[in-house]
């Protein structure tokens, strides 16, 4: 009996743990196939799905190229939808009356939303170039030639120096003329008669002679006056005068401040005859951006008659240089050049060209 309830009771957890998988095996089937057998609920006629509308706004757009200072027209700009939700206040304009009539501070490129700060007002927005200097800067031009220009090197934003060179003479302050100063015979005034009395007038005769000076003979013991045999010889010094110059622009601006685009070459057709060629006209003056106080010494280099150079700067390198001043004395001492001795002989360099020469007659 005992035996017979243990085997009973062992074959009813054994139909207890299959029926246990069974439902687990189900239920998980049931879980794996749901989405096969039943479809997503479809909307009903009552319930439409909602789509989302975004938002638009007009922009203008550049349609074709504009020329940096050209005046904006209708034709050259459109309007084009933009996501309201991405412009931010005051980046592209909306009103297409803000742009027509003002004048491009900046060349536009096609297909580029215009912005306020591409813009300049036509009448009374000044001049484009004035845009162009930093707000502690100032520009000023002065004429230049092909070999103070660094034949032509630079462009609009390099960076340049500034060298000044001057011929200094000694002169007399009181009468501020180059010395030595001219003597003059002083004659004795007329001795006194019954009509006309002795006075103190005196007369200088005209012409004279430079004022030299004493000096004492050691061979002789005797005194000479000497005086000079050629005008005074002026000293020449040369310094650098503006570390930092920008160039704004290297020759003439256009009188309506549009810039100039180039203008492409066309080759002749073959059998044609071929255009004269035109001769490029090279630029006499230069404009530089410079600090007010060294507009100033520009603008008196050019009145005292100065001549000055550029030296071209490498961009990255925006370090203030000092320089010394350099004289002759300066260049003999730095660059170990000896006093040539006075010997008892010289070389003729023109001896061959004096001797070869023909002999001319005067007419």
């Amino acid at each position: 009996m005992a035996k017979s309830g243990r085997k009973s009771g062992r074959v009813f957890i054994i139909v207890a743990l299959v029926l246990i998988i069974v439902v687990l095996g189900a239920t998980y089937a049931f879980i794996r196939l749901r989405p096969i057998l039943m479809p997503a609920a479809q909307p009903t006629v009552d319930q439409p799905a909602q789509i989302q509308v975004e938002e638009m706004v007009d922009i203008v757009l550049t349609t074709q190229f504009i020329a940096r200072g050209e005046v904006i027209t209708e034709g050259v700009v459109a309007m084009i939808p933009f996501p309201k939700k991405e412009l931010i206040d005051g980046t592209f304009i909306t009103d297409m009356e803000e742009v027509v009539g003002k004048k491009a501070l900046y060349p536009l490129e096609p297909r580029m939303p215009i912005t306020p700060s591409m813009i300049l007002d036509a009448v009374t927005g000044g001049s484009i170039a004035a845009f162009d200097l930093p707000v502690d800067k100032t520009a000023l031009s002065v004429p230049i030639d092909r070999e103070a220009l660094i034949a032509y090197a630079p462009q609009a934003g390099d960076h340049v120096m500034v060298i000044g060179c001057m011929w200094l003479v000694d002169i007399d302050p009181e009468f501020q003329t180059i010395l030595p100063n001219l003597t003059g015979q002083v004659t004795a005034p007329s001795p006194a008669t019954e009509t006309s009395p002795e006075t103190l007038s005196a007369s200088v005769a005209g012409g004279g002679s430079a004022v030299g000076r004493t000096e004492l003979d050691a061979t002789l013991n005797e005194p000479f006056y000497l005086i000079p045999s050629e005008e005074q010889r002026p000293r020449l010094v040369c310094q650098n005068l503006i570390q930092d110059a920008i160039v704004l622009r290297v020759g003439e601006f256009s009188l309506d401040g549009v810039d100039e685009e180039p203008v492409v070459e066309q080759q002749p057709a073959p059998g044609t005859e071929e255009a004269a060629p035109v001769e490029e006209i090279k630029p006499d003056i230069v404009t530089l951006v410079v600090s007010p106080q060294d507009a100033v010494l520009l603008n008196y280099i050019k009145r005292a008659g100065i001549e000055f150079s550029l030296a071209l700067r490498n961009p990255n390198n925006t370090q203030e240089i000092v320089t010394d001043a350099v004289t002759q004395q300066y260049l003999m001492d730095q660059k170990n050049i000896p006093l040539p001795a006075k010997l008892p002989f010289a070389v003729e360099p023109n001896f061959g060209e004096l001797a070869t020469a023909p002999e001319t007659t005067a007419p």
